[in-house]
């Protein structure tokens, strides 16, 4: 029968990440530094870009107590890289901007951790691998001329998987994928020219819940074939992105 006994946590988050993440912040402070453009600049209109950026957080395993296995949570660290397409349309009265916004790219989100078993020479996987994301949001901001002070929020999509595996022979796994989600955060963008800008962005992204599962294929006293464990994931990060538009 497939029973937790333990936990260990062997990852930590990625240092890499954040000295992406300073980085980035460096590249804000030069931005901030950059002279204003002479003419007085107005943000209404479709734009469309690129972004890149890193990502460090945390996945969260629980199991189904009713099931006669330890219930967790367990919890390990996750930590990637991400980029991909944006497009979106500004609206500015006064010194207001407001807009709409979607990003659409990879997010190399990964991370693993290990739970024991009751099975001498064996134990549990768990692990997040990356996939397609996609997000939109609206803005909100203000402007000073060509620099755009915004926040922003909305829905979250992410097509990785999360994944409980036993190392025993006899059990098939399913993960869960396919979540659906939040997110909420803000940044800088900076107006180099009448249509290119520079951005400097934070979100936090709360990808929700999702099932799994491990079924049984053979008989495992008392356990029989057929019977599923399930389990269940959470997923979160953190992201600072570097992001240039054109603007129409």
């Amino acid at each position: 029968m497939l029973r937790n006994t333990r936990t260990f946590f062997p990852s930590e988050g990625d240092v890499t990440i954040m000295k992406f993440a300073f980085g980035l912040a460096a590249v804000s402070g030069l931005l901030l530094a950059t002279p204003a453009l002479a003419e007085d600049y107005n943000w209404t209109g479709p734009y469309i870009g690129a972004h890149i950026g890193g990502a460090w957080g945390n996945t969260t395993v629980r199991d189904n107590a009713k099931d006669g296995v330890a219930p967790g949570p367990f919890s390990y660290d996750t930590s990637g890289v991400f980029g991909g397409a944006t497009a979106g349309y500004n609206y500015q009265i006064g010194n207001i901007v407001m807009g709409v916004e979607g990003d659409a790219g990879y997010l190399d989100l990964s991370g693993s951790g290990i739970i024991g078993s009751t099975h001498a020479d064996h134990h549990q996987d768990i692990t997040t691998s990356g996939g397609a994301y996609g997000d939109l949001t609206g803005r909100l901001g203000w402007a000073w001329n060509n620099l755009l002070l915004y926040g922003k929020g909305g829905i979250l999509v992410f097509d990785g998987e999360a994944l409980q595996a036993t190392t025993a022979d006899g059990y098939a796994p399913h993960g869960a994928d396919g979540f659906i989600g939040w997110t909420a955060g803000g940044g800088v963008e900076y107006a180099l020219t009448q249509k290119i800008s520079l951005k400097i962005e934070y979100l936090h992204m709360d990808f929700g819940a999702g099932d799994g599962s491990q079924t049984a294929i053979v008989a495992d006293p008392p356990t029989p074939a057929g019977y599923a464990f399930k389990n269940s994931h959470d997923v979160t990060a953190d992201t600072v992105k570097l992001g240039v538009a054109y603007h129409f």
